[in-house]
């Protein structure tokens, strides 16, 4: 008797000391990523959209004035933290919280399809993966889209098993997530895959979830088109054409997608997510088909993007994990050393992220003297309201510069799609009577005719390191 009480007991614990252990990775995650707030530069996009957040804060109108290669929603999402803190640190903690719903989404929806253990397994391997860890806090739109992609995904789920009228507004609340992942980064338009799988596999009122969900999707779709109705053609432009010229003039063809896809670091986890979903197919567990049609969807989005770059990888994090977590559930059905296999594979991928995630922090850590000089040079010339151009977005803005809105990209990419011409920079001189120039990395110099351009209108006044050039007026 005594032996069955204290199983009992043991039995109601289990639930509380695995969400307990979930909540403890969660706050692992946010202790980990808050000591990268104030790292250095991690990534060109990161000067381009802080420059980019600089100009909106200053009153400067989106597409007609500030060039935007990203959605909207990525941009107003986080403005309101740069006017609490004018600092890359209160961007990246708007990334950073985005992302840790993001997290706590994947948990729900592990928990909900696989019970508590396949919450714990989700998280942790969410939280310790090497591109979505380096996503949570780097400023760019990837890892917030997959944030609200996810979130989009479980309110979707919680509505068709909740009762009564709060199923209708978690579909209508869905789409309205969804819209605004979309509205972040393009590809959250992935996560209606999932959705529409959840939703049609409802027991009941299939048509109304769908109906309330579409609604969501309308209404984030018109919060989201009011910076585009002042200037259509430009914001066509600048999201669209400058991608699909990108994407033409970076054709390399599958194999080089294949290879980003095959990226050792993020093997561990692909593995993992593979072996759940078979486990969980032998065993006719029909709660892996919405995460492995998560994951084909994802990774065709994967191998059809062009340009790709290792973080776009973070498209298939969420649906790695829940397939991770399914085939867990079904290890553990089978028998107690199917599950203690599966428990060492999940530490083991754990762990190796973590290994990835150290190695990425200490060396992002360490002091950046390049950037550093460039920061001070920019900070020692002229004065805090006049307007600069440059190739090191990230040094000028650090340097509590500005760049003006049309000019705060300068990619190589967008010069050879014929999207940044010295015409744009002679235009933007005159409107905002630019005075500094600072060519640092090359991006300016493959402008076709700017060393013309420059010396006609500018001269050089500091030499720096890396080949890096001041002007002024």
């Amino acid at each position: 008797m005594a032996v069955m009480v204290a199983r009992e007991r043991l039995g109601a614990l289990a639930p509380r000391v695995i969400a307990s252990a979930a909540v403890a990775v969660g706050v692992g995650f946010m202790v980990t990523e808050a000591v990268m707030l104030n790292a250095r530069i991690r990534d060109y996009d990161e000067g381009v959209f802080w420059q980019t957040i600089r100009a909106l804060a200053r009153g400067e109108p989106m597409f007609s004035s500030v060039f935007a290669s990203s959605p909207p929603g990525f941009f107003y999402a986080l403005l309101p933290f740069y006017l609490v803190v004018h600092s890359i640190a209160s961007l990246r903690a708007g990334v950073l919280l985005l992302c840790l719903a993001g997290l706590a989404a994947t948990y729900v929806l592990a928990r909900l399809l696989a019970g508590n253990v396949g919450g714990l397994v989700a998280v942790l391997l969410a939280a310790t993966s090497s591109v979505y860890w380096h996503e949570s806090t780097v400023l760019q739109a990837d890892g917030p889209s997959l944030a609200l992609s996810t979130v989009a995904v479980a309110l979707a789920m919680l509505a068709v098993r909740t009762e009564a009228r709060a199923r209708d507004a978690l579909a209508a609340a869905a789409g309205l997530a969804l819209a605004f992942a979309v509205g972040t980064k393009f590809f959250g338009a992935v996560a209606a895959v999932p959705i529409a799988i959840v939703m049609l596999g409802a027991n009941r009122g299939r048509a109304r979830l769908l109906t309330s969900a579409v609604l969501g999707g309308v209404l984030g779709l018109l919060i989201l088109l009011v910076p585009i109705i002042g200037s259509p053609q430009a914001a066509y432009k600048q999201l669209i054409v400058s991608h699909l010229r990108a994407g033409e003039l970076a054709h390399f063809g599958i194999g080089r997608n294949l290879s980003y896809v095959f990226l050792r670091h993020e093997l561990p986890l692909e593995a993992l997510g593979l072996v759940g979903a078979v486990v969980a197919l032998i065993r006719r567990d029909r709660s892996v088909v919405m995460p492995l049609a998560w994951a084909v969807v994802s990774m065709i989005a994967i191998l059809g993007y062009e340009p790709i770059f290792p973080h776009h990888l973070v498209l298939l994090t969420p649906s790695l994990t829940l397939l991770a977590a399914v085939g867990v559930a079904n290890a553990r059905g089978i028998g107690r050393p199917a599950f203690a296999i599966a428990a060492v594979l999940v530490v083991g991928t754990a762990a190796v992220g973590v290994a990835v995630d150290t190695r990425e922090a200490l060396r992002t850590l360490a002091p950046d003297l390049h950037d550093a000089e460039m920061t001070a040079a920019v900070r020692a010339h002229g004065q805090p309201d006049d307007y600069w151009f440059s190739d090191n977005a990230y040094a000028v803005a650090a340097a509590d510069r500005n760049i003006p809105g049309p000019l705060v990209d300068t990619s190589g990419q967008l010069t050879a799609a014929g999207l940044l011409t010295v015409d744009d920079l002679e235009r933007t001189r005159v409107r905002y009577d630019v005075k500094w120039i600072l060519a640092d990395n090359g991006r300016l110099e493959r402008v076709p005719g700017f060393h013309a351009w420059v010396l006609a209108h500018f001269h050089p006044i500091e030499s720096l390191g890396g080949g890096a050039i001041i002007y002024q007026r």
